[in-house]
C-alpha cells in the first residue's frame, strides 16, 4: 500500500490549479453608448430597426419517401446534406419556372421573408 503513496511519477508532476481555465477571454472590439447614437445626436431607438433578411430553423413535415430520396442524394456524394439535396433540387426547379410563374413566385417569397424579418428580427 505504501507503494501507491510514494508512487516517484506522481511526485515529477508540477502541481497545477485544476481550476485554471487559461487565458482570460475578451472581445477584440469594443464600444461605448455614444456609438449606438444615431447621426443626429439622438440616441437610437432600440427594438424599431428591422432586419431586411433573417435565417432561422424550421421544420417541414414530409414522408419517409421524400426524406429517402433526399438522404440518398447526400449520400452518394452529390450533395453535403439533406438540406442542400433540397435546395439544391427547389433552386433547380425555380429555374426552370416560365417568366409569369417566376415573377408570382418571387412577389411570394418577397412577402414571406419580409414577414420573418418583421416577426423574427427584432
Amino acid at each position: 500500500m505504501s507503494g501507491l503513496l510514494n508512487n516517484p511519477n506522481l511526485k515529477k508532476q508540477p502541481k497545477t490549479d485544476p481550476l485554471d481555465r487559461g487565458q482570460d477571454i475578451k472581445p477584440k472590439n469594443t464600444f461605448t453608448t455614444d456609438d449606438l447614437k444615431s447621426n443626429n445626436g439622438k440616441p437610437s431607438k432600440p427594438g424599431k430597426s428591422v432586419a431586411d433578411s433573417v435565417t432561422f430553423y424550421a421544420n417541414v413535415r414530409i414522408n419517409n419517401h421524400i426524406k429517402n430520396k433526399a438522404e440518398a442524394l447526400s449520400g452518394i456524394g452529390l450533395y453535403k446534406s439533406q438540406k442542400d439535396a433540397i435546395d439544391n433540387a427547389l433552386d433547380y426547379l425555380i429555374d426552370s419556372l416560365d417568366a409569369e410563374d417566376k415573377r408570382k413566385f418571387t412577389f411570394q417569397l418577397d412577402i414571406l421573408e419580409s414577414r420573418d424579418a418583421r416577426t423574427r428580427g427584432k
